[in-house]
């Protein structure tokens, strides 16, 4: 018993050894950001030369400007649209692919390219197919004789976010569809075996077995999702620019206005805290749920 705990002793002082430099890593580069964004909050500074402290006015000053809760409605639509619906069709192409044998991973491949393309790529091919006047999606409406379908997409408050969701849509579903298919590798064949002994069909086991196991991924990339979607910034400024009139202005747009357009850092520090503890509250209900589930 002392011999193994001589090596128990020391096998714990080595991983605190070979910790320490992370935690250090992650204190500098993460800790100390985040708060020192918190300390800019309580200042008023463009983020040149000099600051004066005003305590809470700009959480105050937030609060009472109607942009900003715009911006986060804007976001949280965009949430709702994108976030069940990139899950919702990535769990469908894993399901499909986890009974396919033949090309795999070729059909892998092809479904997580979009995940590893240049945001930038997207967003202007996205944006060149919703072109009013020669744009794919319009020329294909009047190829199928839509012509009162056709639209300006991105120039029309109505549709411009949808515009954007689908484009976002389409480049994080892959991501999902391989976080999906992995988790369905880990499923014990056996239960599937027994399933179709009972006579449970394809519907039936993905309803009963499938969706059900499926639970703590469920819960991951509910969380992952959020937040990503929360700091998406590239495709709808490329797209976009926040347009038509505020349309698509997400909270991370509002942030870029406020902080480099308009020079308030210590303004958009504190809208980024507010965003901080956004995700900090939803990431901390969402997994108070998942815990519950699993009793």
């Amino acid at each position: 018993m002392a011999i193994a705990d001589k090596k128990w002793n020391a096998s714990l002082k080595n991983r605190r050894r070979f910790s320490l430099p992370l935690l250090i890593f992650v204190s500098v580069f993460t800790f100390f950001g985040i708060f020192y964004n918190v300390y800019t909050s309580f200042f008023d500074w463009s983020g040149i030369g000099s600051r004066t402290y005003i305590g809470f006015d700009n959480y105050v000053q937030i609060f009472g400007d109607p942009d900003f809760f715009n911006a986060l409605k804007n976001t949280f639509y965009f949430l709702i649209m994108t976030v069940p619906a990139s899950m919702a069709v990535g769990l469908l192409l894993a399901t499909l692919l986890n009974g396919v044998w033949i090309a795999d991973n070729l059909f892998k491949s092809i479904f997580f390219l979009p995940h590893v393309i240049a945001v930038v790529t997207i967003g202007t091919t996205f944006a060149g197919i919703y072109e009013p006047n020669f744009g794919l999606l319009n020329h294909l409406l009047q190829i199928f004789g839509l012509d009162s379908w056709t639209h300006s997409w991105l120039s029309d408050p109505v549709t411009s976010l949808k515009s954007i969701a689908a484009a976002y849509i389409f480049a994080h579903t892959g991501f999902y569809m391989l976080i999906y298919y992995t988790s369905m590798l880990n499923m014990d064949p056996e239960i599937f075996e027994a399933a179709k002994i009972d006579g449970a069909g394809v519907i039936r086991q993905f309803r009963h077995i499938i969706f059900p196991l499926l639970v703590g991924t469920h819960i991951t990339l509910l969380i992952l999702g959020i937040i990503s979607a929360l700091k998406v910034f590239d495709l709808v400024w490329i797209m976009t620019e926040g347009g038509p009139g505020g349309a698509t202005e997400l909270i991370s747009i509002y942030l870029y206005r406020k902080s480099m357009l308009e020079f308030k850092t210590g303004y958009s520090a504190a809208v980024s805290v507010i965003l901080l503890l956004i995700a900090f509250i939803y990431t901390v209900f969402q997994l108070n749920i998942y815990n519950k589930t699993r009793r």
